[in-house]
């Protein structure tokens, strides 16, 4: 009988070292994948806002025509996106993996130039023309 209690007891207490195990490893996925959801989303408007800032210094210049090269991240949080230049506004959304935007006006801008184009991140660069009074988001050619 003593044996036998003592087998219970170790069986008992595997069991329970499994459980706690199991509740802390998906714990511990829980929070990473949260982190990663806001990691994302702040990646995500920091390259809009480079991308924005750009736009904006190429509309303010005098000279009628200007290209300006960007290099921008791949991917975010190992996800390709998608950046789209309207005369609404710029817009950047996850192409794979979590559905996450970020959208930001023109300041304005839209009343005087015309915006067109869009990019997929997958080469890392990407080129935005000014001819006339026209803004247009192009790939260019891979690094």
């Amino acid at each position: 009988m003593k044996g036998q209690t003592l087998v219970f007891e170790q069986v008992l207490l595997f069991s329970l070292s499994v459980v706690i195990l199991m509740t802390s490893f998906a714990l511990f996925m829980m929070y990473q994948n949260y982190y990663m959801s806001e990691t994302s989303q702040d990646q995500i408007s920091q390259v809009k806002e480079y991308i924005l800032s750009s736009i904006i210094k190429l509309c303010e210049k005098d000279e009628f025509n200007s290209t300006v090269t960007l290099s921008i991240p791949r991917t975010i949080g190992n996800n390709f996106y998608r950046i789209s230049l309207t005369n609404q506004g710029l817009n950047l959304t996850m192409v794979t993996g979590e559905r996450l935007s970020d959208f930001s006006k023109l300041y304005g801008f839209n009343e005087t130039f015309s915006f067109g184009g869009w990019v997929v991140s997958d080469i890392g660069k990407i080129v935005i023309y000014k001819k006339d009074m026209s803004v247009i988001l192009d790939r260019g050619m891979p690094l």
